[in-house]
């Protein structure tokens, strides 16, 4: 998935900024990874990164291969697309609209030396939002086809009667999402789901 061109250039000086930063911090440390929060933001467009890799799905007429997984118990059938964009719908929240995006998250980056890959790290602003934590991870590249979206990675918590209800969702672009969620109720144990949705064929059998 490619970024926007105006954000290729937000990208760059970001990734230089990272870079200088590291070469002039002589520390152990500096060898990992090192975070950078800038007047400069780029606020990625990251429900609509997602709508154009759902458009990508529909754009081919291969299958779609759901796993899924509650309490250990695994089970695995190819869905149509319309139960797809069904399940898909839990990445488009309303939080990741532009505006509220902007005015509710706080954006920062980190640079990781072990991956060569560029962070970008949103937080709200209000702890009460079930939204709490959006990462996009982006593989710089030097040729024509620019920098590329290779990951998303989200974390919702919220109640739903007496049960306290946690997702992680990360979505890997071009090829699968997958969501965790975990239950847990006032009083017993905690219910643990697996949905996993792959439509690159390679990965059918991961």
């Amino acid at each position: 998935m490619k970024l926007f061109p105006a954000l290729l250039v937000i990208l760059f000086i970001t990734a230089c900024k990272d870079n200088s930063s590291q070469s002039a911090a002589n520390t152990p440390a500096a060898g990992k990874d090192s975070t950078v929060t800038d007047s400069t933001l780029a606020y990625l467009p990251i429900i609509e990164l997602i709508r154009q890799d759902l458009r990508h799905v529909d754009s081919f007429a291969g299958g779609i291969l759901k796993k899924t997984t509650i309490n250990g118990k695994k089970d695995s059938l190819f869905i149509k697309p319309a139960v797809f964009h069904q399940l898909a719908a839990a990445f488009l929240m309303p939080e990741l609209e532009t505006t509220t995006f902007r005015q509710k998250f706080t954006e920062s980056s980190l640079a990781d030396e072990s991956t060569g890959q560029l962070q970008f790290i949103y937080t709200p602003n209000d702890p009460a939002l079930a939204l709490r934590n959006v990462v996009a991870y982006i593989t710089p590249s030097t040729s024509s086809s620019g920098d590329q979206v290779s990951r998303f990675y989200l974390e919702k918590e919220w109640a739903a009667g007496d049960t306290t209800i946690q997702q992680k969702l990360t979505w890997k672009t071009r090829q699968y999402f997958y969501i965790v969620t975990i239950r847990q109720p006032k009083k017993g144990p905690a219910i643990t789901s697996i949905e996993k949705l792959i439509w690159d064929p390679e990965q059918f059998g991961e």
